[in-house]
């Protein structure tokens, strides 16, 4: 029995074919179960490494801002200092992996999994990384080896350092212009600069 258009027999890769866009979408995957992830697939060791240094530096700026906030105060005590930064660190690793989960919940309209929660936790964990330096430098000073103020004047320029290292890190190599790495690098500095300018120009009002 021949098709009507083509004289092919039915079924042969000739007959007509409805176009892509009456076809439905998703073709026959199945919907993520729940004990699926919904989150991205795992991303390749240069993603993670990129991603690490990203939270890192959202980190370094953080705990810059606690440090900055605090470097004014009528006689800071250094372990009072460490433990604001460090409960500082933590809420805001919890909040920014929590954003990340509403985000994912809310807008691609999925079921979260505990595997889920876990990964994006343990994603974000380089912004806590991040105010260990300060942590130390400031349990440093309150076993008195050197006074609260140079605390926090170290701890500042740890955290500037820390941003520059990132840009060195991440600026690419000679394929891209020296001008535009500069560049790149020049203004993760820069914030960190701006931070303690700009919290150093509050405290003169």
């Amino acid at each position: 029995m021949s098709g009507p258009a083509t004289g092919q027999p039915a079924g042969q890769p000739g007959d007509r074919r409805p176009p892509d866009r009456d076809r439905p979408s998703g073709g026959d995957k199945p919907a993520p179960g729940p004990a699926d992830s919904v989150l991205e697939p795992r991303p390749s060791h240069h993603d993670r490494s990129v991603e690490w240094l990203a939270d890192y530096v959202y980190g370094t700026i953080s705990t810059l801002v606690a440090i900055s906030g605090l470097t004014f105060e009528i006689n800071p005590g250094a372990l009072t200092t460490a433990g604001v930064v460090v409960v500082g660190a933590v809420a805001i690793w919890l909040a920014h992996a929590l954003s990340q989960l509403v985000t994912v919940r809310a807008w691609r309209e999925l079921q979260l999994t505990s595997a889920d929660v876990s990964s994006e936790l343990r994603g974000s964990w380089p912004i806590v990384s991040a105010a260990i330096p300060a942590t130390i430098i400031f349990i440093l000073a309150g076993a008195h080896l050197f006074k609260v103020k140079t605390a926090f004047t170290v701890a500042e320029i740890v955290g500037v350092l820390a941003l520059a290292v990132v840009g060195i890190g991440t600026a690419g190599g000679r394929s891209r212009p020296l001008g535009r790495r500069i560049l790149y690098i020049g203004s993760l500095v820069s914030v960190g600069v701006l931070i303690v300018l700009l919290e150093l120009a509050v405290h003169q009002l």
